[in-house]
C-alpha cells in the first residue's frame, strides 16, 4: 500500500515539476522579449531561437516523462503476471488437495460401507437365531 502511494507520489511530484519547468522557461521568455530593447528583426530572431530551445526542452520533457510511463506499464505488467502465476498455483495446489482428499474419503467410506455390510448382516443372523429359538 505505502509502494502505491509513493509510487503516485512520484507520478505528481513529478508532473508538477514538469509544469512548473515549462510555465517558468515561457514567463522568463516572454519577460525577455518584452524587456529587451532590440530591433524588430532582431527580436524576431530571438523569438524563434528561443521558441526552437522551448520545444526542444519540451520534447525532452515528453520523451521523459514517455519513458518513466512505459517504466511504469512495464512493471505493472510484471506484477501481474507474478500475481497470475501465484494464482495458477494456488488453484493447483488446491485442485491437489481436493483429489488428495476425496481419495481418502473414498477409501474410508468404502470401508465404512463394508464395516455397516458385517454388522448388518449379524443383526440379521442373530435375528434369525432369536426367531429359531423362539420358535
Amino acid at each position: 500500500m505505502n509502494a502505491e502511494k509513493e509510487k503516485t507520489g512520484k507520478k505528481n511530484s513529478f508532473l508538477g515539476i514538469f509544469a512548473a519547468l515549462i510555465a517558468g522557461l515561457s514567463a522568463g521568455f516572454i519577460a525577455g522579449i518584452l524587456l529587451a530593447p532590440k530591433s524588430g528583426k532582431q527580436t524576431r530572431k530571438e523569438i524563434k531561437e528561443k521558441s526552437e530551445e522551448l520545444i526542444e526542452k519540451s520534447k525532452e520533457g515528453l520523451d521523459m516523462f514517455v519513458g518513466r510511463t512505459r517504466e511504469y506499464v512495464d512493471k505493472g505488467k510484471t506484477k501481474l503476471a507474478e500475481i497470475k502465476s501465484k494464482g495458477e498455483e494456488f488453484i493447483e495446489r488446491g485442485k491437489e488437495k481436493i483429489v488428495d482428499i476425496s481419495k481418502v474419503m473414498g477409501s474410508k467410506t468404502e470401508k465404512a460401507r463394508k464395516k455397516i455390510k458385517k454388522v448388518i448382516k449379524k443383526g440379521k443372523d442373530t435375528a434369525k437365531k432369536v426367531e429359531e429359538d423362539l420358535s
